[in-house]
């Protein structure tokens, strides 16, 4: 008797295009969204203490006076 050159074993699906494309993009996306955070984190810093002291500015001033 000849064997078989195939195995019993069962065959495994490759992922379908789409998903596989889906999941490329959604890392992707993750990777560029990572890369801008860490370029523009000084950007957003310095952006956020600007705003900070502005609005701690107004929070020192005194009261308009009241014409009552």
């Amino acid at each position: 008797m000849e064997k078989s050159s195939e195995s019993n074993f069962p065959k495994l699906e490759k992922p379908s295009g789409k998903k596989q494309t889906a999941t490329v993009v959604v890392g992707a996306l993750a990777v560029a969204w990572l890369a801008i955070e860490i370029v523009f984190k000084p950007l957003f810093k310095k952006f956020n203490s600007s705003k900070d002291k502005s609005d701690s500015d107004d929070a020192t001033a005194p009261p308009p006076p009241s014409d009552a």
